[in-house]
């Protein structure tokens, strides 16, 4: 559309710089909310062995046979069965007519938008397979903390161990209401940062907002879950198998057109080994 200074036509340029799309937070973040330490290759499946503690060990008297039980486990499959692919047309005459790296930006773009489509299916994993906690009154700011640390006290009287919190924005708000004013000498409570709180790292998540989150699980059926319930989730990142055996990042030129294609694509697999340490708070 031309551009009138009085009767004057003036000049129109388009901007060299790109305005920068938004994603969802990356909260799944090795070491922190998931363990690929089961990683073996090359591999379309990977079995993880549990072994049966058997009978509890009670006092006996002095002087007394044992008491032999055999051997027994459980296999844990972690299935390679999700892929996530994005591939992006980039017409020759496209790229000549523009001031940016048209290729790289789109190449850039379709790497987030498959790694949070890999995210909502972490995620989803995490709510369906966890543990769901029992609590579904509203969180509020008088009561955030009491709830967070209310699924840490299940987790450890589980015999486990809680590492991380996945918190909604809204609750992540409160805390900050509830911790980041808070008069103490604390130094990550008085800067409001919530990293490191309770021994657990508090991660703000905004991708509780998919109704419709899926993943496919170790059976290879297709699960479709609602997150948009989810105030929290906490556990032990030890608990929670996040492992790719393929990923691939590339600018392809064309067989079909002259151009390029941008293209990504992740082969991931995704198991919760320890459910009771991976426990879900919803809203009722």
């Amino acid at each position: 559309m031309a551009i009138l200074y009085g009767n004057q036509y003036v000049d129109e340029k388009y901007s060299t710089a790109i305005e920068p799309n938004l994603y969802s937070d990356t909260v799944l973040i090795p070491g922190v909310t998931f363990t690929d330490k089961y990683q073996v290759g090359p591999t379309g499946g990977i079995y993880v062995h549990k072994i049966d503690s058997g009978e509890e060990v009670e006092p006996g008297t002095p002087g007394r046979d044992f008491n032999d039980e055999a051997a027994k486990d459980v296999l844990i499959p972690i299935v390679f069965n999700n892929n996530y692919q994005k591939s992006r047309k980039i017409y020759g005459v496209q790229a000549a007519a523009v001031g940016f790296a048209m290729a790289e930006e789109y190449l850039a773009d379709a790497l987030n938008m498959t790694k949070q489509g890999r995210q909502y299916s972490g995620i989803a994993c995490m709510v369906n397979e966890g543990t769901l906690s029992t609590d579904t009154e509203a969180v509020t700011e008088d009561n955030a903390v009491e709830k967070l640390t209310a699924l840490r006290k299940q987790i450890k009287d589980n015999k486990g161990t809680a590492n991380f919190a996945l918190v909604s924005t809204d609750i992540y708000a409160k805390l900050l209401n509830k911790l980041g004013l808070a008069q103490v000498m604390d130094s990550a409570v008085v800067s409001g940062e919530l990293m490191k709180r309770f021994g657990l790292t508090i991660i703000e998540c905004n991708s509780f907002d998919k109704a419709e989150a899926k993943y496919y699980d170790k059976t290879g059926a297709l699960q479709t879950v609602d997150l948009t319930a989810v105030d929290m989730i906490v556990g032990n990142y030890l608990a929670n198998s996040v492992l790719d055996n393929f990923n691939m990042y590339r600018l392809k030129d064309s067989e079909n057109f002259a151009g390029t294609k941008a293209q990504v694509e992740y082969n991931t697999a995704f198991t919760i080994n320890s459910p009771v340490q991976i426990v879900v708070k919803k809203h009722a």
